[in-house]
């Protein structure tokens, strides 16, 4: 017999049948997990997924909600030590801002530093996927309250994590409109941001740190002087 296909959409009708599928989702994911119920865990997220793939954008407001309300057990799954969990998790909120886009906003704080902290993880297929998220978080939300987290995970004792900020701060760089970084406290934490990866230990975030100076110096040339 066959494997039986992933479901990659499900459209919703009404916004009861919305609901509907929203709350079988979030019980399938309350759950602990243990080596019994993590593969289920990774089946709701894979069908919460399908929801975000397919009209549930429709309807922001209430997908937002279950995002907010369900945010603990996802971020749990981020942060497994199971790759396939920790993957599935991750890939879907890169799938929900991806349909949300700027609707996401309220949700980063929830988000986001999860995300970014995944890049202090030795494995790289962690790293990629964080990184493919975050740069999903910078493109679709436009939001520049990211900033204020690569400024502080750049102060992490992890190489990789803060190159992952350096990196993120320099996707926000050549992302966001010039007027939503120049306001006070985004661009200071900007130009902290960039003394301290200026003399960082590693080569690879000094580097960073270069392109990052570049676009500041054609981004916010008033603030050069100072």
């Amino acid at each position: 017999m066959p494997p039986k296909a992933t479901l990659t959409s499900i459209e919703c009708y009404t916004l009861s049948h919305l609901h509907d599928e929203l709350a079988s989702v979030q019980d399938a994911l309350s759950v602990t997990e243990t080596e019994e119920t993590w593969d289920s865990i990774g089946h709701a997220l894979n069908r919460f997924a399908a929801l975000c793939n397919g009209n549930a954008n429709n309807y922001p407001d209430d997908l937002v909600a279950a995002l907010r309300s369900s945010a603990r057990p996802i971020v749990s799954a981020i942060n497994s030590e199971r790759t396939r969990l920790s993957g599935n998790a991750t890939d879907f909120v890169t799938t929900a801002v991806t349909a949300l886009g700027s609707s996401f906003e309220p949700l980063i704080p929830h988000y986001v530093p999860t995300v970014l902290n995944l890049c202090a993880r030795t494995n790289k297929v962690y790293i990629t996927r964080a990184k493919a998220c975050i740069a999903a978080l910078v493109e679709y939300t436009q939001a520049p309250i990211i900033i204020h987290y690569a400024a502080e995970s750049v102060k992490d004792k992890s190489v990789s994590l803060r190159l992952g900020a350096a990196e993120t701060l320099m996707l926000c760089m050549k992302s966001f409109n010039p007027p939503d970084l120049e306001k006070e406290s985004r661009a200071k934490e900007i130009e902290a941001t960039i003394r301290s990866t200026a003399v960082d230990a590693s080569a690879d975030v000094r580097k960073v740190a270069k392109k990052i100076f570049e676009a500041y110096k054609i981004l916010l040339p008033k603030r050069l002087p100072r």
